[in-house]
């Protein structure tokens, strides 16, 4: 019986033996020309021939439900992606699943790593469908297994979250309403779980909480919207686009609590910064006031409301802080873009997030006030054409490949005392049409900036520069 066995093992060890060689050869091959299309194709059949002989030896062996199976199949799918044979892919990758959940149970962490590879197959192959199922299904997963803690479920939906965030982005066009509205639900999931674990440790929320604030700042933007994105949205939260004010001020009423939160945390830094991102939803209230005919109108005239005397107050607390007056100054004297993405507890930190987003300043020789420094904003991508003034939100690592092709235009401008853009005209353009000039132009006027404070005023600050990217549709 033992030389029985033994003898069905040959074949598999010449199998292995053939798998390495053609292995050696492809790593021989990198500093060689490429492959030429037949090479490639001839290496591939090659290469598959042996994974099908090599699991049929050990189906033969062991039988069609062995975790023997898992290792060359999972060599098999990486060859047929790399073959572009994604249907076959998903099928392999579907067998990996059941033999694991045959051989671990259904609910096996080990499936996440697989489930994973679905979705870059799926993001391949457009199924945007099974991608949200594949989110979902890792969701379940966590869930299952709570030794582990609730942090790995958070994150697991916030994947999801982030999902849904990218897919209104690359998905069809009739699709989007769709994954915002999944996406409000699932925030709102994010938000019930963080505070019942973070019920005593409140400084944990403090993340989930400010992007709580951003969504309700995107469901504004939403029914703002002038096509049919904005027109759905007003069916489904059966409001009119003045209904956009309640959303910014839920927006603000957040960072309020977040507010209160970071007093409990003895940190005078921590707690002027919280007063700075109050100041900045106030200004993305400041311009938004219901009209008699129940529709948002635009407020025009030179001020900047309560913002200002929070600002103020702002800075005066970090002043007690004991950051420098000129490190105050250095900061208030760069317009930034709003609402800011991140939460951050100091100046430092919130400096070092513009740095990494591209942010640059082209010091003045003639003016040392900073009114005539030129300023780089960075890069702007928008999250899709129904909301031109919108940033793109962080996109899931797996979808960034996936991104559209782009409409960029570099443009120049001014910022006046109340944070709005003034003299937009279009500096570069790729590619150069009006069309795309005038979208980029129009989408930065709708935008709210933080606007400059030098020599103890608000000021109008020009030589603003931004390269703006939105997808054609």
């Amino acid at each position: 019986m033992i030389i029985l066995r033994f003898a069905r093992l040959i074949p598999l060890w010449l199998i292995l033996q053939g798998q390495m060689a053609v292995a050696a050869d492809s790593l021989e091959s990198t500093d060689e020309p490429e492959e030429s299309a037949l090479q490639l194709s001839t290496r591939l059949i090659q290469q598959r021939d042996l994974f099908d002989l090599q699991l049929e030896a050990l189906e033969s062996e062991y039988g069609p439900f062995d975790r023997s199976l898992l290792e060359p199949l999972q060599g098999l799918t990486k060859l047929l992606v790399e073959a572009g044979d994604l249907d076959e892919a998903d099928r392999v990758l579907s067998r990996r699943l059941q033999l694991l959940r045959i051989d671990e149970g259904l609910n096996t962490l080990n499936q996440i790593p697989v489930l994973v590879e679905q979705i870059s197959n799926d993001l391949e192959r457009g199924q945007w469908k099974a991608i949200t199922g594949h989110f979902e299904h890792i969701v379940l997963l966590h869930t299952q297994n709570p030794d582990a803690g609730v942090e790995p479920v958070l994150n697991a939906m916030n994947d999801l979250l982030s999902w849904h965030y990218s897919a209104i982005y690359i998905d069809e066009p009739l699709e989007r309403i769709d994954h915002f509205f999944d996406a409000r639900e699932i925030q709102q999931g994010i938000i019930s779980l963080a505070e019942r674990e973070f019920e005593t440790d409140r400084e944990m929320l403090i993340p989930w909480l400010y992007e709580l604030a951003l969504e309700q700042l995107h469901i504004a933007a939403i029914l703002t919207s002038q096509d049919e994105l904005g027109h759905e949205a007003r069916g489904i939260i059966k409001s009119t686009e003045a209904g956009a004010l309640r959303f910014l001020r839920r927006g603000l009423s957040i960072v309020k609590i977040i507010q209160g939160i970071v007093e409990t945390m003895d940190d005078p830094e921590a707690e002027a910064m919280a007063m700075l991102y109050v100041a900045d939803f106030q200004m993305n209230l400041r311009d938004h006031t219901p009209s008699v005919f129940g529709a948002i109108s635009r407020i025009t005239i030179g001020r900047r409301g309560v913002a200002d005397g929070t600002y103020r107050q702002a800075m005066k607390m970090l002043e007690t802080a004991g950051v420098t007056e000129q490190r105050i100054e250095a900061f208030f004297a760069r317009p930034v873009l709003l609402p800011v993405p991140q939460y951050h507890f100091s100046l430092d930190a919130a400096l070092t997030q513009q740095v990494t987003d591209g942010y640059k300043i082209q010091q003045s020789a003639e003016d040392t006030t900073a009114i005539n420094n030129g300023i780089n904003m960075g890069d702007f991508v928008a999250w899709n054409k129904s909301l031109p003034s919108v940033r793109r939100p962080v996109m899931h690592l797996l979808t960034v490949p996936f991104g559209m092709e782009l409409n960029t235009v570099q443009v120049r401008f001014s910022i006046n005392s109340i944070g709005k853009a003034r003299s937009a005209r279009a500096v570069q353009t790729d590619p150069n049409t009006p069309r795309i000039n005038n979208d980029g132009k129009n989408a930065i006027k709708g935008m709210q900036f933080r606007p400059v404070f030098i020599r103890g005023k608000f000021r109008k600050i020009r030589n603003v520069t931004m390269q703006y990217s939105s997808p054609p549709y």
